[in-house]
């Protein structure tokens, strides 16, 4: 039994963690999309340039 508990707690713990940095890193996801379409855009344009 104890052992179940400190594994239930283990997980609730765990599931708490995931949530909270699901709500620090949220706000941050669109633009981390905008900075990588960016990337992705200036990476295109730098190989047509320097293609043979």
């Amino acid at each position: 039994m104890r052992k179940a508990r400190s594994f239930l707690l283990t997980l609730l713990l765990a599931a708490f963690t995931i949530h909270v940095l699901w709500l620090a890193i949220q706000p941050l996801i669109p633009y981390v999309v905008g900075a990588l379409a960016v990337v992705l855009v200036m990476g295109f344009v730098y190989y047509k340039m320097t293609r043979w």
